[in-house]
């Protein structure tokens, strides 16, 4: 990775990336309201905003794939240079996602209220809540609420995951370095296969509760079955090339994101900071 007076340029890369990504969803979300709408011409329109985060979420998974990808070139080329020559691309990737989870805590309609308010796409803005009537208030708090749970949960388990197994574990390393690689048996592993993505997930479902609209559950959607394809169909192929039969099993007992009601107990002592 970066070193001395290098590391200087990762904050900042950090900011641009997150900064482009981030601008690029918010003009995907205003696209509708600068297109004229005539009778029922414009109504694709709706689209837009979802296909800001499809296009953003595919660039960062295509990004932490390159890790994976281009490992065996990069590690004949470069040998122990291999991994720096690739950390920016993927970790661009990690940033991106996590563009997306901030995006989800934006309300689309901040843009233009008043062309949001309009038949159709009202229905796309509007918090599911408001539809109950009678409760619509009661259930707004209910939502808030379970919104901030959420997004503390999932700020609290991605913290204490990297504090738990290290930056470099979190940014795979052992990828490039398996020598140098440590076998992780914590008690959260037999709870959760990923609970840094878990984390990462719980805030972007923060952010859905909050807003509880067609668009922020779309969006908490992309986010989630992209992240799953990406796990299953790369970062676990690599699992179990290593570990083989033990590592299906594992799989098929231990879910990936989200704890059994049964394991809450382990979960929470892990974010405590238990074991």
């Amino acid at each position: 990775m970066l070193s001395g007076k290098k590391i200087i340029i990762l904050p900042l890369y950090v900011l641009v990336v997150f900064g482009l990504s981030l601008t690029t969803q918010i003009y995907f979300d205003i696209i509708p309201s600068l297109i004229p709408v005539n009778g029922t011409a414009g109504y694709y329109t709706i689209v837009f905003p979802v296909l800001g985060v499809v296009i953003i979420g595919g660039i960062a998974i295509f990004l932490v794939y390159q890790m994976w990808y281009q490992r065996e070139r990069l590690k004949a080329k470069y040998g122990k240079l291999s991994y720096q020559r690739i950390f920016l691309v993927g970790f661009a990737g990690v940033v991106l996602l996590f563009s997306i989870v901030v995006h989800n805590f934006l309300a689309t309609n901040q843009s233009n209220p008043s062309f949001w308010s309009q038949f159709p796409f009202s229905l796309f803005v509007t918090p599911l809540t408001s539809y109950l009537t009678p409760i619509s208030l009661l259930l707004g708090y209910f939502r808030f609420l379970l919104g901030a749970f959420f997004t503390i949960l999932g700020v609290a388990m991605a913290v204490r995951a990297i504090f738990t197994f290290g930056f470099d574990y979190m940014t795979v390393v052992y990828l490039y370095f398996p020598e140098e690689s440590e076998l992780q048996d914590h008690k959260i592993y037999s709870v959760l296969r990923h609970p840094t993505y878990s984390g990462l997930l719980m805030v972007c479902l923060g952010g859905t509760f909050i807003h509880l609209t067609i668009y922020s559950i779309l969006f908490f959607l992309i986010l989630y079955f992209g992240m799953f394809i990406h796990i299953h169909f790369v970062e676990e192929k690599e699992l179990i090339n290593r570990f083989g039969d033990s590592y299906v099993e594992y799989r098929r007992k231990t879910p990936a994101f989200f704890a059994h009601i049964r394991d809450w107990g382990s979960f929470f002592r892990f974010i405590l900071g238990g074991e």
